[in-house]
């Protein structure tokens, strides 16, 4: 599918949501994200949902980043 580009931030940002929502729908991600809600449910964080979906997804997008740029690629997800 083709989108229209204005300039080169939408189609990096475009690629961005792509790599989101490939590693939203992993199962490393849904057993990652499942984990931490047990663990910051019982430590009484204020929104222990938010919090783990958003550190599920912070450590598996670093993860991800780290493994692209070993491969020698100076811009991500390009």
């Amino acid at each position: 599918m083709k989108y229209p580009s204005v300039d080169s931030r939408d189609a990096n940002l475009i690629q961005l949501c792509r790599e989101v929502a490939r590693i939203c729908i992993s199962e490393e991600f849904q057993r990652l994200n499942r984990e931490m809600i047990r663990l910051y449910r019982k430590s009484g964080i204020t929104d222990p949902y938010l919090a783990a979906f958003q550190d599920a997804l912070f450590s598996l997008f670093v993860e991800t980043d780290a493994d692209y740029h070993v491969k020698g690629s100076a811009e991500p997800f390009s």
